[in-house]
């Protein structure tokens, strides 16, 4: 038997192929049976706990000295989060948090948990150092800024007199020095948002997508996106918001968990211990779309099983989305079995006629009826302790529970089981990793995405679109010129450039339930094959000698940019926008006279490295 069989052999006799719905109907049937019979589930809560806010303060304060930035933001952070609202330790957690940032130039987010410690009520025999503290920032910030630096200076000689004689020689002694110090030059903060593209939503068919390419379905590749024009490297062809996103538990207490941004000065769920926001009207916005109903419920599932609990909020935070359209889970229970229905797999998922990711349909449509045996008893399992806590934590089945026999009672509860059973099956299948760079310039996997548009785009070892991400905005970019008629492909898995032929299609098979055919794959590129130079390509001198004109272009660049080792954080965004624009106009130039060419994939793969280098912090 050759690699190829083997490999597919092994597969097939791991992998279920359900005909249909019931099948997971049954399962969830099953195990629903199956909890009942084992007894109860204790709802325990993981809430806030001054005590281990207090002990996350007294740390950082012990530390503050030698533990670097990141450290020092994730432990107050942490103590933001356990502290109980309106709390004086919650505002003694942002008040140290302050000085920290002070101290690392990045006065502006300073300024916020100044202002957040004195609004709840900071003692008032330490408010003198905070708006000591407040006019360093002010001053760092703009030194012509006088009168609000005079407004705090006066009010720290008013609060100074609260305080003991040692502390109050401190606070006068900095309010003194203030008149002669040199301060740190306010820190840049990376704003990644400034690299994402503009784009025309001119799509009929498809909301917040370009014109430019259309949803088609065939029997051997199923749905796929497809350009209706010839399109050039660099254009946008769709840029949208995650429809469900999960961050990785250790990145809770740093990370935005409405907008998945790294933050500095987060602001804390005023309920739970578990997520922070970036601000304030991140914290409103995601209460109001999603964690009203799921912060009970995290809650629990922390206390209760947090292994892999990725896979299980990803599932309720869809399971959620899809209650909040539409309303009622009668109503969802309604829309579904009219997807259900739908024969054809582009109509699907379609709302009102058109392609909206924003809407459930979009989601539910990427269920593949595949199904390997593990995840057949591991997921029901995992869905029917999350239908219990959520029976049990809110209002959804309109009356709660507390007894695990009453789910057989609960109206729609198979229903909502078997939904959040089919959930982390898509999610499994369809999730991004987001992998942003930290302040370091090093990648981290915090978490994944969904963006339905971009679950039906096929797969390439050698991809002509690249997701670049912004948090939880997405913008697909092509990186090379595309005809009309050809597919639109990101890359399910690594590159031809990072691995072998067999270990790429054993990948794919495992996760995504296919044997990869991509031109890659059938010609067995690996990461030591070079495509031929242009200028082995028969043409016309004149077009020979353009296209030498271009190699020069490529040439002028640094060394040190050619060789995929530039930092980012080193160049000014306008630097790498330049860049950027230099790179597809040799791409689109590439283009009119030869086709695919060593010249275009160095171009393409240095593109793809600074798309990669410029995401996150």
């Amino acid at each position: 038997m050759d690699e190829e069989n083997l490999a597919r052999g092994i597969e097939s006799f791991t992998l279920k192929e359900p005909k249909d719905v019931k099948y997971y109907e049954n399962l969830i049937e099953d195990a629903i049976k199956k909890t009942i019979k084992e007894g109860e589930i204790p709802i325990k809560h993981e809430s806030k706990n001054m005590d281990i806010a207090t002990q996350k303060i007294d740390l950082g304060n012990k530390v503050v000295s030698i533990a670097p930035l990141n450290k020092l933001i994730e432990i107050y952070s942490g103590a933001i989060a356990y502290a109980l609202p309106g709390s004086e330790v919650l505002a003694r957690g942002f008040a140290n948090r302050s000085a920290v940032l002070a101290n690392f130039g990045m006065y502006e987010d300073s300024l916020k948990d100044i202002e957040r410690a004195l609004e709840i009520g900071y003692p008032d025999n330490l408010k003198a150092k905070l708006y000591a503290r407040k006019a360093k920032n002010l001053l760092a910030l703009n030194p012509k800024m006088r009168s609000e630096v005079d407004d705090s200076i006066t009010q720290a000689n008013i609060w100074v007199e609260k305080m003991g004689d040692d502390n109050k020689k401190k606070v006068k002694n900095s309010l003194d020095q203030l008149k002669m110090e040199s301060f740190q030059e306010p820190v840049k903060k990376w704003d990644d948002s400034l690299f994402l593209p503009k784009m025309t939503n001119d799509n009929p068919k498809i909301l917040r997508a370009s014109s430019a390419i259309e949803i088609r379905q065939s029997d051997k590749f199923g749905r796929h996106i497809v350009a209706t024009k010839n399109i050039k490297a660099g254009e946008a062809i769709m840029t949208h918001k995650a429809y469900s996103a999960v961050l990785m538990n250790e990145y809770w207490h740093t990370y935005c968990w409405n907008c998945l941004k790294f933050t500095w000065s987060c602001v804390p769920c005023s309920q739970c211990a578990n997520v922070v926001y970036c601000n304030e009207k991140c914290r409103d916005d995601a209460w109001q779309e999603h964690h009203d109903i799921e912060c009970p419920v995290i809650k629990a599932l922390v206390a209760t099983d947090k292994a892999m609990i990725e896979i299980s909020l990803i599932s309720l935070r869809m399971l959620v989305k899809a209650i909040k359209e539409f309303g009622t889970v009668e109503a969802l229970f309604k829309k579904v079995q009219e997807i259900d229905k739908i024969d054809d797999s582009v109509t699907k998922c379609f709302t009102q006629g058109v392609f909206d990711d924003t809407k459930y349909a979009s989601v539910y449509a990427l269920l593949r009826m595949n199904l390997d045996e593990w995840k057949s008893i591991f997921y029901p399992s995992k869905a029917i302790k999350i239908l219990f806590i959520l029976a049990a934590t809110t209002d959804v089945f309109n009356k709660k529970i507390d007894k695990i026999s009453e789910l057989k009672n609960i109206n729609f509860g198979n229903f909502i089981g078997k939904l959040l059973f089919q959930h982390m099956e898509i999610a499994t299948t369809n999730s991004i990793v987001m992998m942003p760079n930290d302040n370091k310039g090093n990648t981290v996997n915090v978490g994944s995405v969904l963006l339905p548009l971009l679950s039906l785009c096929s797969h390439s070892c050698d991809c002509n679109v690249y997701q670049y991400a912004s948090g939880n905005i997405s913008a697909v970019i092509t990186l090379q010129p595309i005809k009309k008629g050809e597919q639109i492909c990101i890359s399910y898995g690594p590159y031809y450039r990072d691995a072998p032929t067999s270990q790429r299609r054993e990948l794919l098979k495992k996760k995504n339930h296919f044997w990869c055919e991509c031109i890659p794959c059938n010609n067995n590129w690996n990461p030591q094959y070079r495509p031929p130079s242009c200028l082995a390509t028969p043409m016309t001198i004149k077009n020979m000698n353009k296209l030498l004109q271009n190699m020069k272009k490529y040439n002028e660049y640094p060394p040190i940019v050619k060789s995929y080792q530039i930092s980012t954080r080193d160049k000014s965004p306008r630097d790498i926008l330049k860049t950027i624009s230099g790179l597809l106009e040799l791409l689109n130039t590439y283009d009119k006279y030869v086709n695919y060419c060593a010249e275009i994939e160095h171009a393409k793969n240095l593109l793809l490295n600074i798309y990669t280098w410029i995401a996150g912090y």
